[in-house]
């Protein structure tokens, strides 16, 4: 009997969903990771729903009490849990499904859903989601589709309230539109209707990791050694310096480095909408 089968049995049978319990501690906003099955084909349904149920029963099994911000730990626990739901409800995966449902469910609980593995990769430098069925990744300066879609618009507004919620921020359609920053400090813009005519649109710019130095900029043509000169030049002698450019075109990677031109002995202050900069002094 096929996977897909088994499944479908098992949906017959009667099982019914375990509620996640409430509270307010650090995990309390493991309840706005509790969704229904979506509505979709037959086959894609079912593992919707083994997917949804699993992850639904790890949640109330889940000690509220957990620092999730430890994610190591906190991996370690969902998996044990994980393999016990498994075992005790009979379900038989192989191999590769049972590593694509356990990184898809850990994604949906510690980190933001389908969209985890784009951002774990360095050499993407920006997410872009127009609509819970159409996404995209720049990498090495092209625009590609990704191999990935959310269940819904609904499942994209739960990752856009995941993102803003801890910096006190909202989005709903009284305030459509809202930057914010990643952990990490990737920039997040996203909109929703009745701005945006296709769904929630959510768009994360990623910054290297190690900023870009003089010598990598000329290595890669973008600058010559007579014009780093100049610019030096220019933020020793606190000329006014204006850098613009289209959307990924390098401003705040250029600003960057020009920002290592500032003698140590000056005082730097910065003024931003969402913080960008990784100035490399410690007295800014």
């Amino acid at each position: 009997m096929s996977l897909l089968k088994r499944i479908e049995q098992g949906k017959q049978s009667g099982e019914e969903d375990t509620s996640v319990s409430g509270g307010g501690s650090r995990l309390g906003t493991l309840e706005a990771r509790r969704v229904s099955p979506p509505r979709k084909d037959a086959q894609d349904e079912t593992y919707s729903d083994l997917k949804v149920r699993v992850q639904n029963r790890l949640l109330a099994e889940l000690d509220p009490s957990i620092d999730v911000s430890e994610v190591e730990k906190v991996r370690g626990m969902i998996r044990d849990l994980f393999e016990q739901i498994l075992t005790e409800e009979s379900i038989v995966l192989s191999r590769q499904e049972k590593h694509r449902l356990f990184e898809q469910i850990a994604a949906e609980i510690l980190g933001f859903g389908p969209l985890q593995p784009l951002l774990e990769d360095d050499e993407i430098t920006e997410v872009m989601v127009n609509g819970a069925k159409s996404c995209y990744f720049e990498k090495a300066g092209k625009i590609l589709r990704a191999p990935i879609t959310f269940e819904s618009d609904e499942h994209v507004m739960r990752i856009i309230d995941r993102i803003v919620a801890p910096l006190g921020r909202r989005i709903d359609e009284s305030s459509p539109y809202v930057d914010a920053r990643l952990p990490d400090g990737s920039r997040v813009n996203a909109v929703i209707p009745p701005i945006s005519l296709v769904g929630p649109c959510l768009t994360i710019r990623k910054f290297s990791k190690d900023p870009f130095t003089v010598e990598q900029l000329i290595d890669f043509g973008s600058l010559t050694p007579s014009s780093i000169l100049f610019m030096e030049a220019a933020v020793k002698s606190r000329f006014n310096c204006v850098i613009s450019g289209g959307t990924g075109s390098g401003k705040t990677t250029l600003l960057n480095v020009l920002s290592t031109f500032i003698p140590n002995d000056e005082r730097i202050i910065t003024i931003e909408n969402a913080a960008e900069l990784q100035m490399r002094q410690d007295h800014v």
